[in-house]
């Protein structure tokens, strides 16, 4: 989850030894990126679903009416 959004991911390997793809879906789209080790691809859906929740806060925050 990044926020109230719900956010999938699939990890594959292209090959037994790599590479492997990383697609994250969510709500505006998807993200796919390629990566030489699992690790690294699992550290970078962990940023990506970060960032993700921070652009749902920030799109929140721009609900609100103006401070007074």
């Amino acid at each position: 989850m990044a926020g109230s959004e719900l956010v999938r991911w699939h990890l594959v390997a292209m090959r037994p030894d790599g590479p492997y793809q990383l697609t994250l879906q969510h709500g505006r789209g998807s993200i796919v990126e390629y990566f030489t080790t699992t690790d690294a691809a699992l550290r970078r859906e962990q940023e990506l679903e970060r960032l993700l929740i921070d652009a749902r806060e920030d799109d929140d925050l721009d609900d609100l009416p103006p401070a007074a």
